[in-house]
């Protein structure tokens, strides 16, 4: 499985309607998913899969568009990183693996989200598309582009009931051609409702580094369960052997009506020029741009204003999904 900051042919998205659960705070969820598209379309392609009744296209300037494919079909949720296929190298060749998805465990409905590869597949998007009956959500697991894939159990273990931790280990690597998992028993964010994504805790930026979510307020409700995760990531090592270089950033502590939201600098989306960092009005907003900006000296960081984002329990890399290069079919751009 290629790491993120691999070469990429496009960025997929499902964009927002009054039919979703954005329907109450639309335009201001409306207007991030815009940003978001636009940094995206800035440097590279875009698929936006949308309703036949909101259609974003307006929205963009013709030169966006130009980056741009529209796709109309139906859907039942935005959170594309979750149901869109996930891109492996299979014997030299990328192609695109389509996972089953169950609505994070049967929480929701996901019909449609589970048809929609298939959708797009069959109106000629992507170059391949393999289907794999097995439950597994882009959100759960993190590639370091060389082996290692790095996942929780609390998300993996409920989502496939029927097999043991093993089971599920030797699937994962025959699926992803991985050669290590490691697995995080601790760090589920108060408000996360996916179980424990990873890409809500702790990231890979380089083969060898994890940048991870810290707590550095004891009275936060989340102390205890990050400072058990940060304990088990200095236990890791890589493929080699050794230890990775670790790079805690901030949690932020974001209550709404006595509640906590699940806010988290984890949920970053790294693009083939620049990496969107997702930003929430807080006091540890600069901070971490300019903690970014050190991590990945090669690229643009952009921040992107999430807080009406997370109000829906996930956030920027949540809604987006990388295609690895060679995947999709580029000659359907520039007629969006």
């Amino acid at each position: 499985m290629p790491a993120e900051w691999e070469t990429q042919d496009a960025i997929q998205i499902t964009w927002p309607s009054e039919n979703t659960d954005w329907k109450e705070i639309l335009a201001s969820a409306e207007a991030c998913f815009l940003q978001i598209a636009q940094l995206i379309a800035k440097y590279q392609k875009l698929i936006i899969v949308h309703e036949i009744n909101h259609n974003p296209k307006s929205l963009f300037s013709a030169t966006e568009l130009l980056n741009i494919k529209l796709i109309q079909t139906d859907f039942n949720d935005t959170w594309a990183r979750d149901y869109a296929p996930i891109s492996v190298i299979e014997n030299g060749t990328p192609i695109l693996k389509n996972f089953v998805f169950n609505g994070w465990g049967n929480k929701f409905e996901a019909f449609h989200d589970n048809q929609l590869n298939q959708v797009l597949f069959k109106k000629n998007v992507y170059n391949n598309l393999i289907n794999i009956n097995f439950i597994l959500e882009g959100g759960s697991i993190e590639s370091n582009g060389n082996g290692i894939i790095l996942t929780t159990k609390k998300c993996l273990l409920s989502r496939n009931q029927d097999l043991s931790q093993e089971k599920i280990e030797q699937k994962i690597k025959k699926e992803l051609y991985s050669k290590k998992i490691l697995w995080l028993n601790y760090g589920e964010i108060i408000g996360d409702d996916t179980d424990a994504h990873i890409d809500t805790l702790a990231r890979f930026t380089s083969e060898n580094c994890i940048v991870y979510v810290k707590c550095y307020d004891k009275n936060n409700a989340n102390f205890e369960e990050l400072s058990k995760m940060e304990n088990e990531l200095n236990q890791f090592t890589n493929i080699n052997g050794e230890p990775f270089q670790l790079i805690p950033i901030p949690l932020p502590t974001i209550i709404e009506c006595g509640v906590y939201l699940a806010a988290t600098y984890a949920n970053f989306l790294i693009t083939n020029n620049s990496v969107l960092v997702p930003i929430y009005n807080c006091d540890e907003d600069e901070s971490v741009i300019s903690l970014f900006k050190s991590i990945f000296p090669n690229r643009e960081i952009e921040g992107v204003n999430c807080r009406a984002i997370i109000k829906q329990n996930g956030s920027l890399h949540c809604l987006t999904m990388q295609l690895h290069k060679a995947t999709i079919n580029l000659n359907l751009f520039g007629n969006a």
